[in-house]
């Protein structure tokens, strides 16, 4: 990953959190929510080692919060099988988010960059082999709910271990509009970035 292209990744990440950060999954029993009115930017994250395509992730103070974060490399958008010359949408980002003082426990969520279609089901596929399942929000009412999609529960463990195994992901997801985007995730230092994690987040 180009220096710009991480720079821009971390004040993405910055942006999301200081407006409200809130992954909700009623339908999957979790809920995460990254407060941020009362934090200033210096105070939310921070990024502490990047593995080529990865980037660890951890909060300075409570709430404790961290994570392994990456921007797809390639994305691709189509409308009623045509593909489109270009889309106004921010790059796909995948986040795979450690549970304090749980060893091997994870969520897994999407950000799409655009309002994706209620309830719809995005899917990733790494290296054509394997397939996890992403599920939008049934009823989203925040901006943030309308924008993210998460891996089921009994799914994440299976899912990192096929990214650790795994050289490509490509995730594809349906916007409010109809219109099928698909982003490609390179899974290179994926590993040494969820063993960092490990060793930060306990």
């Amino acid at each position: 990953m180009r220096i710009n292209e991480k720079a821009d990744m971390v004040e993405n990440l910055i942006l999301k959190m200081k407006s409200s950060f809130l992954l909700s999954a009623m339908v999957f029993g979790t809920l995460f929510f990254w407060a941020s009115e009362s934090f200033g930017e210096e105070k939310l994250l921070k990024e502490e080692k990047s593995y080529r395509d990865w980037s660890v992730f951890v909060s300075k103070e409570e709430p404790f919060t961290c994570f392994v974060a990456s921007q797809s490399v390639k994305s691709e958008a189509y409308k009623n099988g045509q593909k489109l010359s270009s889309v106004n949408r921010e790059k796909g980002t995948i986040y795979i988010i450690k549970k304090k003082n749980k060893e091997n426990k994870y969520e897994a969520t999407f950000y799409a960059g655009y309002p994706l279609q209620v309830g719809s089901k995005a899917k990733l596929s790494i290296d054509k082999k394997r397939e996890i399942v992403f599920f939008a929000h049934p009823s989203p009412k925040e901006k943030a709910e309308k924008e993210h999609a998460w891996a089921q529960k009994y799914d994440e463990e299976k899912l990192v271990s096929y990214l650790k195994k795994g050289s490509k992901a490509v995730l594809s997801a349906v916007s409010h509009r109809n219109t099928v985007t698909k982003d490609t995730f390179m899974l290179t230092g994926f590993s040494d970035a969820l063993l960092e994690l490990g060793k930060l987040c306990k």
